[in-house]
């Protein structure tokens, strides 16, 4: 048996089975010598059937070679928590104990299950960035899936492929496990988490893209930051939470008091003749008011007398026409991206034209100017080609802002927002795409080493809106 193999290379075996025979178990399973690894059928159910093998078992037992002393400390630096497969391991088993280097238990608590020691589980949430609730049980499922990425990002994995398989079976998603197709397989997993979920937060990550499609990652490690999140503005421009429906009134009345002296007032000096102008709605804006009447902050005017996101284009700009104004969002929301068996991604975006692009060697990073955005930063490792574009025809890049659906709804998620509300959210900073024109119409999505924040000069007309780019 497996106490009469003498050879070093067994002690972790030996002394596994040893501590679940201590434990009152007649059979144990390891996973380094119980998956036939030349048999490629058994290799893809066991990948498939691990976290249930884990769920179903009476006790999972984890080695920490590197921990020699019970402290939180050392469980913080153990490598066990940087290993991919390991991280199925402690969310999928219900009932687990820690050994140190020596095999004598990490904690003396007279508690057998160590998820129900309380120190520990701080530890671990330390350790893993996970949340308790999550540690102690954990159901799989796609829900957050840029959360549950997040915790897979610094983890390695021997295999590349690997990224992705370990990870199945905690969004709960099976698919053909293919050794040798390298960042495919992260690929093929979020385009399966894209299509169960519609999240518009799987768009926002930096680093090296997948050769599968530019708009996709290479790793969980693209993942980073957290997603910025939509949050509401007063007219001044700082964060606030969403007004009652009691203040809502209240603002009302008071915009229309205002809006009604002004109107009385102008047309006391001009005889009558109240000086309007049309905003970028189509409704009127009395010169000495701040506000729109919708409630936005006034927009001021380009040198056309036309607001800066109605301003038409060269006719060769190959959108014009084929926009989603912002009423028909609120109005019917499209889904943040269309996938199709091609790997071909179609993303609703608000679309603007990179006017002027050069580098700073200094900095080592791209100034870069858009169509009705403030200038930003970046740094890709990729050579762009600088320009200053006259206005007469398409420059060879566009910045996109992708649709959020969560920008059409209320804090509670419930119901559509109001257009107000949605031009304030559009108006907050925002996770951007640089993207190259290609010959076939579509765009290659330009990789960053970290993500463009970029913001609106203005606040957009009801005109703004959204249109549908396909990706490769």
């Amino acid at each position: 048996g497996v106490y009469n193999l003498l050879a070093s290379r067994f002690d972790k075996v030996r002394n596994f089975c040893r501590k679940a025979r201590n434990c009152g178990f007649d059979w144990a399973w390891i996973d380094t010598c119980c998956i036939d690894q030349r048999s490629s059928a058994e290799v893809q159910k066991s990948i498939s059937s691990m976290f249930s093998w884990y769920r179903g078992s009476a006790l999972t037992i984890i080695y920490l070679s590197d921990v020699v002393e019970s402290s939180v400390q050392a469980l913080l630096f153990s490598q066990w928590f940087r290993r991919g497969w390991t991280l199925q391991e402690l969310l999928a088993s219900k009932v687990v104990r820690f050994y140190k280097r020596d095999w004598t238990p990490f904690s003396q608590h007279t508690t057998f299950n160590h998820k129900n020691v309380a120190e520990i589980l701080v530890a671990l949430e330390s350790a893993t960035g996970i949340q308790k609730s999550y540690l102690k049980f954990y159901s799989p499922s796609v829900e957050h899936p840029r959360m549950k990425l997040r915790w897979a990002r610094d983890r390695v994995t021997k295999e590349k492929e690997d990224e992705a398989y370990c990870l199945m079976g905690i969004f709960g998603i099976t698919m053909p496990v293919t050794y040798g197709e390298g960042d495919h397989a992260f690929s093929r997993l979020l385009m399966e988490i894209m299509k169960r979920t519609g999240d518009a937060t799987l768009l926002d990550w930096s680093g090296q893209p997948s050769t599968l499609n530019s708009c996709l990652p290479s790793s969980p490690r693209c993942f980073l930051d957290t997603p910025f999140g939509i949050t509401e503005m007063l007219f001044d421009g700082l964060p606030r939470p969403v007004l009652s429906f009691a203040s809502t009134v209240k603002l009302v009345c008071v915009f229309k008091s205002a809006i009604r002296r002004a109107r009385n007032s102008s047309r006391l000096r001009n005889g009558h003749n109240t000086d309007h102008e049309l905003s970028g709605d189509g409704s009127p804006t009395i010169r000495s008011l701040p506000y729109d009447f919708d409630g936005a902050p006034y927009n001021p005017r380009t040198a056309s007398n036309q607001s800066i996101f109605t301003v038409k284009r060269s006719s060769s700009f190959p959108f014009e026409g084929s926009e989603i104004p912002l009423a028909k969002l609120l109005e019917k929301p499209p889904r943040p991206y269309i996938l199709t068996p091609e790997i071909h991604i179609t993303v609703p975006c608000f679309v603007h034209e990179v006017l002027w692009l050069y580098f700073t060697p200094d900095s080592g990073s791209y100034h870069c100017r858009a169509d009705g955005i403030q200038p930003f930063n970046l740094v890709t490792s990729e050579t762009l080609k600088t320009f200053a574009t006259d206005h007469r025809s398409p420059s060879r890049y566009i910045l996109a802002r992708t649709w959020d659906p969560r920008l059409s709804y209320d804090s509670s998620h419930t119901y559509h927002s109001s257009m107000p509300l949605l031009r304030q959210r559009l108006k907050n900073p925002f996770f951007a795409m640089l993207l190259e024109r290609c010959h076939d119409g579509r765009f290659r999505r330009i990789s960053t080493r970290e993500r463009i924040i970029a913001e609106l000069e203005l606040f957009p007309a009801q005109t703004y809106g959204v249109r549908f780019l396909d990706l490769q």
